[in-house]
């Protein structure tokens, strides 16, 4: 994989590249990352999946963030349409998070309003299990169900998006709480809108595949208020025409060259 800013390097590993960034806690909540794939074009998925999008470069890419983050938080609908796992990591990444005093490997974090899940589905086999937060009046008879697979916690509605929508101001401060340092969000776009939404966004990862996939795919964040928020490029990858593009936002202090600091 090469690297073409901020100095043109012809072969540079990520893993060891997305480890040394460093993701500072904001105050009293973790560092917010977003991890997307879209086409050329601006879709993030084909055939209603954005695993069609993919490549051998991105997975790279991909196992490389997953693997600095203590949490990766993903909506229902994502969790339904990409056939969600337990999250993985090798002997080597488990060695290297376990020496910055992180866990083994990430938890997921599902959010889900109207707990429409597969609970019979490999993730939520999990040891530990999934954190699920959901609202606070969810189908009696799925909360039941979902206490018995996964750690429920419950967060009030926000009122901008209606009772089914779940305030994520406060779920990634309740994250901070349970001691989080990198909280990770892959999708989908409308859980990227609601992050984006609540200015808590530290850091941008977008992979944008040599593609163009038409249909009627969504961008990579929908379905909140539109806010303006300011980005600064920190880096740029290259491998089989792929770009691999990491952002702060104006307010972010994450540098290349600081060391991780998630806890």
């Amino acid at each position: 994989m090469r690297m073409l800013f901020p100095e043109d390097t012809a072969a540079v590993d990520p893993m060891a590249l997305y480890a040394d960034d460093n993701r500072p806690r904001k105050g009293n909540r973790p560092w917010v990352m977003l991890n997307m794939i879209t086409s050329v074009d601006g879709a993030t998925d084909a055939n209603g999946r954005s695993g069609e999008l993919s490549n051998p470069g991105d997975k790279t890419v991909f196992a490389a963030i997953r693997a600095v983050a203590d949490i990766i938080l993903v909506g229902a609908e994502t969790l339904r349409a990409e056939g969600y796992g337990p999250p993985s990591a090798t002997s080597a990444v488990q060695a290297t998070r376990m020496q910055r005093k992180q866990a083994p490997r990430p938890r997921l974090v599902i959010v889900s309003g109207s707990l429409d899940l597969d609970f019979s589905g490999e993730v939520f086999a999990d040891n530990p299990p999934p954190l699920l937060f959901t609202g606070a009046k969810p189908p009696p008879e799925r909360l039941a169900h979902a206490k018995t697979v996964a750690e429920v916690h419950t967060a009030k509605a926000n009122a901008s998006l209606g009772d089914n929508r779940v305030d994520f101001t406060e779920i990634i401060k309740r994250l901070g709480e349970l001691g989080a340092g990198v909280v990770l969000a892959e999708g989908g776009p409308s859980l990227n809108g609601q992050i984006f939404s609540t200015g808590m966004a530290d850091e941008l990862c977008w992979s944008i595949a040599p593609l163009l996939a038409g249909g009627q795919s969504q961008r990579l964040s929908v379905g909140a208020p539109a806010v303006l928020q300011g980005l600064i490029l920190d880096r740029v990858l290259t491998q089989d025409h792929t770009l691999f593009l990491r952002y702060l936002t104006v307010s972010g202090t994450g540098s290349r060259d600081s060391g991780n600091t998630s806890t």
